[in-house]
């Protein structure tokens, strides 16, 4: 039965429009006035808010060793910096150049896992992941200019954030193997608030952008945030639910198409609600980007065979 391939299907569909969301906020209510950085700090609500409802609803919450705490809250922590890194790459280039380069953060896992959980690498696993980043290294050309650049900016942001990401997803695979899922995403959640309370105390500009964004449009961003934050749990969940009828390699493989996705919400964006995003559909930008997903569509089936 192919039952759980649309269950698995529905995720990285749900996460490419979360994808879409965030580009269209770091485009409207970034520039001139304020920074698209200050926007972590609505993530950060969304985590406190998050980390509350869970506790309501998950009393064991405080039954896990202090090192697992701290571990996850130090998670929280880091995803701050890795939101941020994210966003900066946005801010400088199409959302469908951008999530393309997440499909490396199962390589990055695989080498982590290597050095750190003691897990070995096969042969089909190097080439897949060789494959992969030969795809992002073509995302990372500029071909739409008579002399061809390579975007320094872009790749040094995006490749932060999956490594982040990554290293993230091994001490929560770490903890959360040992615990339930909803116990580790309360103090992941509650790291991610402290972080922001952290940010507003301590660094002016955020502090200050934060408050304008929230004089202006704070209700829509702060809902907005809302909506994509429930979105990416019921993708999670979705993910979930298909690894328990289907074989872990499969589901992984079918979400590795968020990026496909992606490429797709963005032309139809740009076809039919330009306000919302709209990107660069000529020959010299799309074809060299289909080839670069291509690329790392095949490194990541090859990587989780």
């Amino acid at each position: 039965m192919l039952n759980w391939f649309f269950i698995a299907l529905a995720a990285p569909f749900l996460w490419a429009l979360v994808n879409l969301v965030d580009k269209y906020l770091v485009t409207n209510y970034s520039g001139k006035e304020t920074s698209s950085s200050s926007l972590v700090l609505f993530s950060s609500l969304v985590g406190i808010a998050a980390s509350f409802i869970i506790g309501v609803f998950t009393p064991e919450v405080f039954a896990i060793s202090l090192l697992d705490k701290a571990l996850l809250i130090f998670i929280g922590i880091f995803s701050i910096c890795g939101i941020i890194f994210y966003l900066f790459a946005l801010e400088i280039e199409d959302v469908s150049t951008v999530i393309p380069w997440m499909l490396t953060i199962p390589a990055f896992g695989y080498v982590l896992g290597y050095f750190f959980l003691g897990e070995t690498l096969t042969r089909t696993q190097l080439l897949g992941t060789g494959i992969i980043f030969f795809g992002a290294i073509i995302l990372s050309v500029d071909f739409s200019q008579i002399q061809i650049l390579f975007k320094k900016r872009l790749a040094l942001h995006i490749l932060l954030f999956c490594l982040i990401y990554s290293i993230n997803g091994v001490i929560f695979k770490f903890v959360a193997s040992a615990n339930s899922f909803w116990v580790a995403s309360f103090w992941e959640y509650l790291g991610l608030g402290i972080s922001g309370i952290f940010i507003f105390l301590f660094f002016g500009s955020y502090r200050r952008d934060f408050i304008f964004n929230i004089k202006t449009s704070g209700k829509f961003i702060f809902s907005i945030n809302i909506i994509s934050e429930i979105m990416t749990i019921i993708g999670n969940l979705l993910t979930n639910f298909a690894l328990l009828i289907a074989p872990v390699a499969l589901v992984y493989m079918v979400g590795s198409f968020q990026p496909v996705a992606v490429l797709l919400f963005s032309f139809l964006s740009t076809k039919f609600l330009p306000k919302i995003v709209s990107e660069d559909f000529s020959h010299k930008v799309i074809i060299p980007k289909m080839i670069a997903i291509i690329f790392m569509l095949v490194g990541s089936v090859i990587l989780f065979l």
